[in-house]
C-alpha cells in the first residue's frame, strides 16, 4: 500500500505483486526435494525468509546420506554436504557422516583441473562453488588445506566467469572463505533482473554498507522491484527464482520500515525511558534474594538505549567513530545510518551538569556533523541522576536551537533505584580527558 492508498483498497500493483512472489514460490517449491542443488542454493539465499512452505531440501538424515554415499566422490555431491552441515539442524551422528565424506572426497577432487577446456567443473556451477565454500569452511578444523586450496582457486587469473551472475556468485563464495573481493560491479551496467537481484542480495548480505553505497542500492532498488514486477521469468530455475524472490521481499519490507519508522520515531522511543524503567529491578531487603541492577554512569544508560533501539532500527551502531576534524577524532554514543541520525548521551549527576553539557554538545555538534556526510541531524539524551527538573527546559531549548539537533529528551532517576553513593574525588576537564584519549602509548 502506498502512502496515498486508502485501507483495504485494492490495486493492481498490488495484485502483480502477489502474483508474481506466487508464482517465484512455485518454481521454487518444484526444487524443494532433499540434496537437490537448486533447492539448496535456494534456501541458502532465502533461509531467512518465511516462505508459504515448509523447507524440505535437507540431505542432513541417515536414510539420505546412507541412500547417496555414490554422490559423495563427485564435487555436486561434496557440495550438498556443505549445504547440510552449514544450513540444516542436524543429529550428531549425520554431522559426523557428513564429515567423514568430505574428508574423503575432498582430497580427490583437489587433485583434478579445475580450468578444463571443456568448461565443465564446478567453478562454473554457482550452485557447486556456494556448496564447496561452505563445505571447506565447515570442515575447516579437519582439513584446513581445502579452503585453501579453494581460495587459491577463486584468486585464479584463470577464473573468467562466462556471466555476471556466476561471477557473482563465485563472488558470494570469496566472501564465505573471508577472502579479498575481485570483482568489481557497476549496478548501471547491469540490465538483467536476475543479475541486478544477486547484486542487490551480495550488497544487503554485507550490512555494513558505506553511504555512498547506500545511495547507489537505493537507486538499484528503485528500478529492481519494477523490472521484477514487469518481467515473465517464465519457467526459472529455483536459485534465480530465490534471488527475485529475496529481492522483493527486502525492498517491499526496507520500504516499509522507511515509511514508519523515521528520526522522530526515535524521540518517541526515548521519550517513553521512564515509563520503560518502572521494570528496572532493584529489590528491597524484604526480598530473600534481592536482585539490583545500579546505575552509575554513562555506560548503563547507554545499555539500556540500546536494548531499547535496537530492536527497532536493524542497523544501529555503537560508538560510531566519525572522520577527524583538525586535530581531533570524534566518536558518538549511536549512529543510525539509515537515517542519517547520531543520538548522544550524558549523564548529569548535579545540576551544575548541565550547563557544561550545552558547551560539551555544541562542541561535538560542530565536529559531529560539518561535512560529515553520513550524518546529517543529531538527538541529545540526558539521565539526570540528581532530578534537577528546573535546569531541563534551560538545556532543552538552548540546544534545540542549533538547527541540526531534533530532538533533546532529559528523563529522571527512578524514584525506586537509589542514588550511587560515590567517594569525593577531583573531576577531570574535558580537556585533560581529551588529552589522556589523544597521548602516544
Amino acid at each position: 500500500m502506498t502512502a496515498t492508498e486508502e485501507p483495504g483498497t485494492a490495486t493492481p500493483t498490488r495484485h502483480l505483486l502477489a502474483a508474481t512472489t506466487a508464482h517465484l514460490e512455485e518454481l521454487i517449491r518444484r526444487a524443494n526435494t532433499p540434496g537437490n542443488l537448486d533447492g539448496m542454493l535456494a534456501h541458502h539465499i532465502l533461509s531467512r525468509r518465511r516462505l508459504s512452505f515448509d523447507w524440505d531440501t535437507s540431505p542432513m538424515t541417515p536414510a539420505w546420506l546412507t541412500d547417496n554415499e555414490h554422490r559423495f566422490a563427485h564435487s555436486h555431491g561434496l557440495a550438498v554436504l556443505g549445504y547440510g552441515l552449514a544450513g540444516f539442524p542436524s543429529t550428531t551422528a549425520s554431522q559426523a557422516a557428513a564429515r567423514e565424506h568430505l574428508a574423503a572426497g575432498l582430497p580427490a577432487l583437489m587433485r583434478k583441473n579445475p580450468f578444463q577446456d571443456d568448461g565443465v567443473t564446478f567453478v562454473n556451477d554457482p550452485r557447486q562453488i556456494v556448496g564447496l565454500a561452505l563445505a571447506v569452511t565447515t570442515v575447516h578444523d579437519d582439513a584446513p588445506q581445502a579452503r585453501v586450496w579453494l581460495a587459491e582457486i577463486l584468486q585464479d587469473s584463470r577464473l573468467r566467469p562466462a556471466n555476471v551472475l556466476l561471477g557473482l556468485f563465485q563472488e558470494h563464495a570469496r566472501h564465505i572463505l573471508g577472502t579479498t573481493a575481485i570483482l568489481p560491479v557497476d549496478a548501471r551496467s547491469i540490465h538483467d533482473p536476475v543479475e541486478a537481484a544477486c547484486l542487490h542480495w551480495l550488497t544487503v548480505s554485507a550490512r555494513d554498507i558505506p553511504q555512498t553505497e547506500q545511495d547507489e542500492l537505493r537507486r538499484l532498488q528503485s528500478r529492481l522491484l519494477t523490472d521484477i514486477l514487469l518481467t515473465d521469468v517464465g519457467q526459472a530455475s529455483a536459485p534465480r527464482a530465490a534471488l527475485l524472490l529475496e529481492a522483493t521481499a527486502h525492498i517491499v519490507t526496507a520500504s516499509i520500515d522507511e515509511t514508519l519508522l523515521s528520526r522522530s520515531h526515535v524521540g518517541v522511543l526515548l521519550s517513553r525511558f521512564e515509563a520503560a524503567m518502572r521494570q528496572w529491578r532493584h529489590d528491597g531487603d524484604d526480598r530473600d534474594s534481592p536482585i539490583r541492577w545500579p546505575i552509575t554512569s554513562e555506560r548503563e544508560i547507554q545499555n539500556i538505549l540500546w536494548l531499547m533501539l535496537r530492536p527497532v532500527f536493524d542497523d544501529l551502531v555503537e560508538e560510531e567513530t566519525l572522520r577527524r576534524l583538525g586535530h581531533s577524532t570524534y566518536r558518538a554514543d549511536f549512529g543510525v545510518p539509515s537515517l542519517g541520525l547520531l543520538i548522544e548521551v550524558k549523564y548529569a549527576r548535579k545540576a551544575g551538569d548541565f550547563k557544561s553539557f550545552e558547551k560539551e554538545i555544541y562542541d561535538d555538534y560542530i565536529g559531529y556533523l560539518s561535512g560529515n556526510t553520513s550524518y546529517r541531524q543529531m538527538t541529545v539524551f540526558i539521565y539526570d541522576e540528581s532530578s534537577s527538573v528546573q535546569e531541563h527546559d534551560t538545556t532543552r531549548n538552548a540546544l534545540l536551537k542549533l538547527p541540526d539537533i531534533i530532538d533533546v529528551i532529559i528523563v529522571c532517576r527512578p524514584s525506586h533505584v537509589p542514588k550511587p553513593s560515590r567517594t569525593p574525588r577531583r573531576r577531570r576537564s574535558r580537556n585533560q580527558r581529551t588529552d589522556e584519549l589523544q597521548a602516544p602509548e
